[in-house]
């Protein structure tokens, strides 16, 4: 039937396990390059450090997070995440800066993070 088509489901990985609850993901590739202008105009660009930044949200069963990500705030450690994207994913180390948990009624508790790490290419 024309127009229908396959999508990609959401997933998220933390060293390797997959997190079931996860209900938002989102990647950014930020190549931090400065641009170089002239008398003339846009020059064009000086590489900067790059980074990716991954926030997310996951929802909390009642035995607790399938992953600690506040201890990983707390604590400092750099984890490696990998988010697919079709045949390709991104997969890189880094931190995770923040953590936060809300809720409210008539939904689940949720925890929100951003993690970020390493500019590289899908692999």
């Amino acid at each position: 039937m024309p127009g229908l088509q396959d999508h990609l489901r959401l997933a998220l990985l933390v060293d390797g396990v997959q997190q079931i609850k996860a209900s938002d993901i989102s990647l950014k590739c930020d190549g931090k390059n400065q641009p170089v202008e002239t008398l003339e105009g846009l020059a064009g660009k000086t590489g900067g450090s790059g980074m990716v930044t991954i926030t997310g949200t996951c929802a909390i069963p009642l035995g607790g997070p399938e992953f600690d990500f506040e201890s990983a705030v707390a604590n400092g450690t750099y984890h490696t995440l990998q988010v697919p994207l079709g045949v390709k994913s991104y997969i890189g180390n880094g931190w995770f800066e923040d953590a936060e948990v809300s809720g409210s009624v008539g939904k689940s508790t949720e925890m929100r993070f951003t993690w970020m790490g390493e500019f590289k290419p899908l692999r």
